[in-house]
């Protein structure tokens, strides 16, 4: 019998900040203040003082969300700086980092400018409301002041600190754009116990912000604090979401906003997510692939149809009990806060069939999917490994992976190469492209030996990530078998 021993938690105690703060003003001599001194009775050579804080106390605790709320020029600045300054002589709470002390470049491209890799920056920008592909190019200076503020947020996450302090938190946002900001930035800091202190004159982010400590502080030293014990709620915004069936013009409103530029075939169903009269977000469903590696891996009864019956009963039955989640895409601003997962979830039974699947690359940087109840399953293909070995063998030769995706940057490095080396990568790909890509233009090129160094440029960027690929079996359809979430050895 082995004993193990066991420690006990650590108990962090509760800092207790006293905060006393008067400001002493001597008025200057002139002939106006003179006046004003005769007008009201007051003597302008008199010495000043106008209390802020008497005896203030209030208590906090590493990784607590504190929100302080008051009138323009209450004290709410004063006390920012206050426990921005006792709070930095305990451990727990340093680094601190305010909103005043962030620098950033204006050429900073956003997915350069935060995290140790792609996911990670994707993550964080989707945490501070900037998850849009698009957005993840762009320049700070691009950005409008709106995307600025949330960017400068997404900088202070990444900096490693362990106490944040924003002033004005989200005054410059709309109000919709500052709850779910608020929500967003509360959930990313209580997930890594960073503590985090905002003041603002707005009081509507209470239900977002759930804080731990909530400071009013009125004109005087008048000061209420309350304490709380928050549980994990759901952000506010979504109190009114409405998800209902939308149509094809649904989904081109925002077709933009999702990072394949061409548009589904096979389209079966569309639902729409809808705040008050905004349209926010839209899942499209439609017929799936008759031959799919994956499903046969989650359901191997497949296989035994198609043995038994041959590929026309598959195809009608995988026509009849299939579905394939082909698009959801979520308006910008409402990303991050669970509203994709609703759609996924509260849609999927709707759809009426036994079986939803999907294959998503961003799927590894944002699993809703797994969160709205769908199951990965792990699968491998032999035109999966002949990808990245393609890739490796280009990255050997000098090919910048990570920037595949950009024509341009393929160019610049073809350009580099010899006319043998430039041969060598057009046979790398010729074999992949002919076998597989559903470019038939450069298919042929290849084939035909007629390419260009466009040709080739262009063919590099169809290179993928292999995507995820998920599954949900609806409960109703009893007869059904249950997906298997690993790969069949023996298949």
């Amino acid at each position: 019998m082995v004993l193990l021993r066991v420690s006990p938690p650590k108990i962090i105690p509760l800092i207790s900040l006293k905060v006393d703060k008067s400001f002493k003003t001597v008025s200057k001599v002139t002939k106006r203040t003179v006046q004003v001194g005769e007008a009201f009775g007051i003597g302008v050579d008199d010495e000043k003082v106008f209390p802020v804080f008497k005896d203030f106390v209030v208590e906090i605790n590493p990784g607590d969300i504190v929100y302080i709320t008051g009138e323009s020029g209450g004290g709410k600045s004063v006390l920012l700086n206050e426990l921005a300054r006792m709070l930095s002589k305990y451990s727990e709470f340093r680094p601190i980092v305010t909103d005043k002390g962030l620098e950033i470049d204006p050429n900073e491209i956003l997915i350069h400018g935060v995290g140790k890799d792609t996911a990670e920056a994707i993550e964080i920008l989707s945490f501070v409301g900037l998850g849009e592909a698009f957005l993840f190019l762009r320049r700070y200076k691009e950005l409008s002041d709106g995307q600025k503020y949330r960017y400068r947020l997404a900088k202070a996450f990444w900096t490693g600190a362990r106490t944040l302090i924003f002033d004005e938190f989200c005054a410059t946002l709309d109000r919709t754009t500052a709850k779910v900001v608020a929500y967003l930035a509360q959930k990313f800091c209580r997930k890594r116990r960073i503590t985090l202190i905002v003041a603002t004159t707005h009081t509507d982010l209470f239900e977002d912000l759930n804080p731990n400590v909530y400071i009013n502080k009125k004109f005087g030293t008048d000061v209420d604090v309350k304490y709380f014990k928050p549980e994990p709620r759901p952000c506010s915004v979504l109190k009114d979401l409405r998800i209902s069936r939308g149509t094809y013009e649904d989904y081109k409103k925002l077709a933009l906003f999702h990072y394949k530029g061409s548009h589904p075939a096979g389209i079966t169903d569309i639902f729409k997510a809808e705040i008050g009269d905004e349209l926010v977000g839209v899942i499209v469903y439609v017929y799936t692939y008759i031959n799919l590696r994956p499903r046969h891996v989650a359901l191997p009864h497949l296989l035994e149809i198609y043995r038994e019956k041959g590929h026309e009963a598959l195809a009608e039955y995988i026509n009849k009990n299939f579905r394939r989640i082909a698009r959801v895409v979520v308006a910008p601003k409402y990303r991050g806060i669970g509203l994709g997962v609703r759609l996924v979830k509260e849609t999927m039974p709707l759809v009426g069939v036994p079986y939803v699947e999907t294959l998503a690359v961003m799927a590894k940087y944002n699993p809703f999917f797994e969160h709205a109840g769908m199951k990965e399953v792990e699968y491998e293909r032999e035109y999966d490994k002949k990808q990245q070995k393609v890739l490796e063998i280009l990255e050997g030769m000098g090919l910048n992976v990570e920037l595949s995706k950009s024509k341009k940057r393929n160019l610049e490095w073809l350009k580099t190469l010899n006319k043998k080396q430039v041969k060598r990568v057009a046979n790398i790909l010729r074999q992949l492209m002919t076998e597989k890509f559903t470019n038939p233009k450069i298919s042929k090129k290849l084939k035909e030996g007629e390419y260009t160094l466009e040709d080739l440029a262009e063919a590099i960027t169809l290179f993928r990530a292999k995507p995820k690929y998920y599954i949900w079996k609806n409960p109703s359809f009893e007869g059904f078998p249950e997906p298997l979430a690993e790969e069949v050895l023996s298949v």
